[in-house]
């Protein structure tokens, strides 16, 4: 592909041609030369050394050009057989830009669409099923909660509940002008038609009490220490607190070794014997008691045999 030279010392190049007839390129070509006019224009100091780089840029091309001129053209040629074959496998870049960002949209969207619906719809369906399980598990509760020993566990959360909250205005009683947590909530819901929302929401306010009564005391406390004179360094507090907790740690320990060593000390040494048994003594005889039968040596001696013989000796 043959390209004309024209009489200029610099040749006009088809493929920066080419290149400047695409609108995306010319735009963005565009919005450089405006942000170079607009630097170039900022400052007389900026625009004299701008003007002077351009003038050494066109002095440099002017001695160049005669040296480089075939290179260039083959180069040149090239270049443009690429841009045309561009321009005819992908005809998006003869597009303006708007239609190449909405198009290139589009077309990620086509393609990312189908997996983002797949994670809502399993989304969705794991919600529903949580939803399903949990309405299942609280019309379970209800239905257990409404037989009578569930009332009787529901009656006796509320006792325990009642009995706490006594023990908490005896023990914390409520301090400062502040407002009790769910005193503005509404009422409980009866336990004969929601049994376990009775005893959930029992439970929860208690809860809230004790926490609030807690940290009211605690704060109201320190109030008045500081009001005393009395200043509270939380630092030497925590300091003091971990100490005593490691010299318990430490002196459980080694009250635990000296047990072990006792222990030890015990199982080595040797088993002293063990005391004889003593014998069993005769019972003296009653005079109660019954004659005992005669002996066969008695009974031999007092034959008339025994007593022959005897008398012959």
């Amino acid at each position: 592909m043959a390209t004309e030279v024209s009489s200029s010392p610099i040749p006009q190049l088809q493929s920066v041609q080419k290149a400047m007839a695409l609108p995306s390129v010319g735009a963005a070509v565009g919005q450089v030369g405006a942000f170079y006019t607009k630097v170039k224009g900022a400052h007389s100091l900026l625009e004299w050394a701008l003007s002077t780089a351009e003038a050494g840029v066109v002095a440099a091309a002017n001695t160049a050009a005669p040296y480089v001129a075939a290179p260039l053209a083959a180069g040149d040629a090239r270049v443009a057989a690429v841009l045309d074959e561009l321009e005819r496998r992908v005809p998006l870049v003869a597009e303006p830009p708007k239609v190449i960002v909405e198009t290139t949209k589009q077309a990620v969207l086509s393609r990312i669409s189908p997996h983002v619906n797949k994670v809502y719809t399993a989304r969705e369906a794991a919600e529903q099923r949580v939803h399903s399980l949990k309405e299942l598990s609280w019309a379970k509760a209800n239905a257990l909660l409404s037989t009578a020993y569930g009332q009787k566990a529901v009656h006796s959360v509320d006792m325990g509940a009642t009995y706490a909250m006594q023990l908490l205005d005896h023990y914390l009683p409520p301090v400062g002008p502040q407002e009790e947590p769910g005193s503005k909530s509404p009422e409980l819901v009866a336990a004969t038609a929601e049994p376990a929302l009775h005893t959930a929401q029992t439970v929860g306010r208690l809860t809230a009490v004790a926490a609030r009564r807690v940290w009211a005391n605690l704060a109201y406390k320190v109030n008045e220490l500081r009001n005393s004179g009395v200043e509270l360094d939380v630092r030497r507090y925590i300091t003091a607190l971990l100490a005593a907790l490691h010299l318990a740690n430490v002196t459980s320990q080694q009250q635990q070794q000296e047990q072990e060593e006792q222990a030890r000390a015990a199982a080595a040494a040797p088993q002293p014997p063990a005391p004889a048994e003593p014998a069993p003594t005769p019972a003296a005889p009653s005079k109660h008691a019954p004659a005992s039968a005669p002996t066969t040596a008695t009974q031999v001696k007092t034959t008339p045999e025994f007593k022959s013989t005897e008398t012959s000796n």
